[in-house]
């Protein structure tokens, strides 16, 4: 496949970012209201919950550095296409479908 093949297959960059900077907003609201009373003595559930926001922020974050890099929509394990489909579901996803099956069965 050719570079120009490849780059028709890109998706839409632009409106991922628009996607992914929204849900960081919102993931940082719900800590914000959640920071309060996070602390594994006074509240697990919205501790754990928290950690859990932490964690897609992260990874929401290196998605936007995976387009800002060119390698959006790329896996970082086989260097595959990663479905469209699948980002649409999970926009910071860093893996295809294969890989990360591979990965959760490890």
């Amino acid at each position: 496949m050719t570079d120009l093949a490849r780059d028709t297959d890109l998706p839409d960059t632009g409106e991922f970012r628009s996607r992914i900077e929204r849900l960081i907003q919102d993931r940082e609201t719900l800590l914000r209201e959640l920071e309060p009373r996070a602390l594994p003595t006074v509240d697990p559930v919205a501790y754990q919950t928290a950690a859990s926001h932490r964690v897609v922020i992260r990874q929401l974050t290196a998605a936007l550095g995976r387009i800002d890099a060119g390698r959006y929509g790329w896996c970082e394990r086989c260097g595959g296409r990663i479905a469209a489909a699948r980002l649409e579901a999970l926009p910071h996803a860093s893996a295809c479908i294969a890989c990360q099956s591979h990965a959760d069965a490890a």
